[in-house]
């Protein structure tokens, strides 16, 4: 059950205290009418460093920070900073505050929740992401997203623009990437999972599964998400996805979910508008070795159902990361 404790970084158990292992966070902005489009991840490990990542779309034109910063051991409570951006805990589980003070620009946005957090141990089978040899919990929630957002370069330098729109977050806790990968990758474009926030008027719909290729039909995998509403955060109980990518074979054009409500209801939820995408800076202890290509498209999203229509993120992943090496 998640805790307001939970919030703030976890220790491993002693077992497992010389892999790396660390606290992941990710938070969404996602303002069409402002044309900012971004996500916020950073990863706390207890080998003495974090690494801050804002990964942001300033009117179609990609804008990426990244820093890897010295970070204490032990787990603490925050706020965590590399000295330019900082994520700090308001109200547990209600509140969090994340800052940013760049060259090319620079934020103070607050992100309350919408709805309850969902931990995903509630998933219908079980949290379907404890794979790892040590995963500690993860939890998601719908949030309201209210600040400023600074351009300090480019034709719109010194504007600053009003962020007013729905966002996700999640907070996981495992030991990711610390099992060493294989000495060779095959090359191929395998799917992986998908992971989208459907953001609504009245209610918050994540979904995570894996993505079926020509070979390897997925029947029976993983399922995990949930649905938020004013009556709560619910599990949904099934969960698929089909994706059309361009000609290289990794960049989603569009998604469709089959989504099985946790009433039985099953639902349709198709992509719009493309805004463009970001890739997560995904690495173990070695800087130049790309662990996941994760990719973050932003979409508008329509239920086909009930015509209802609304925005996010549809996360997704292809195998194996490409290129591996940064140098």
């Amino acid at each position: 059950m998640v805790t307001s404790n939970d919030e703030f970084r976890h220790s491993p158990p002693s077992e497992f205290s010389h892999l790396l292992f660390g606290d992941t966070l990710w938070v969404s902005v996602v303002d069409r009418e402002a044309n900012i489009f971004g996500i916020n991840h950073i990863h706390l490990t207890n080998k003495g460093y974090g690494r801050f990542e804002a990964l942001y779309l300033i009117d179609g034109v990609p804008q990426l920070y990244g820093n890897k910063h010295p970070l204490p051991v032990e787990a603490d409570r925050g706020p965590w900073s590399d000295g330019r951006l900082t994520y700090s805990v308001v109200r547990p589980l209600e509140e969090i505050r994340i800052t940013f003070d760049g060259p090319r620009y620079g934020f103070d946005l607050n992100f309350r929740g919408r709805f309850p957090v969902f931990d995903y141990n509630d998933c219908v089978n079980g949290n379907p992401l404890s794979h790892a040899n040590y995963y500690g919990g993860h939890f998601e929630q719908g949030m309201h997203c209210t600040g400023a957002f600074e351009i300090r370069g480019g034709p719109a330098a010194g504007e600053t623009r009003r962020i007013d729109s729905w966002s996700h977050r999640d907070h996981s806790w495992s030991d990711r990437f610390a099992v060493e990968p294989p000495w060779e990758w095959s090359d191929a474009n395998n799917p992986g999972h998908f992971w989208p926030s459907i953001q609504l008027a009245d209610r918050h719909i994540n979904a995570f599964g894996l993505m079926s290729r020509r070979d390897r039909p997925v029947t029976g995998g993983p399922v995990g998400g949930f649905v938020s509403s004013a009556a709560g955060s619910h599990a949904l109980l099934g969960a698929s996805a089909e994706i059309l990518t361009t000609d290289d074979h990794r960049t989603a054009v569009a998604f469709r979910y089959e989504l099985t409500m946790p009433g039985g209801e099953v639902i349709h939820v198709r992509t719009g508008r493309k805004h463009g995408q970001v890739k997560l800076w995904d690495r173990g202890e070695n800087d130049l070795e790309n662990r996941l290509d994760c990719y973050e498209p932003f979409f508008d999203f329509e239920i086909e159902e009930t015509g209802e229509r609304g925005y996010g993120v549809a996360e997704y992943s292809f195998g194996p990361p490409s290129p591996r090496w940064l140098v």
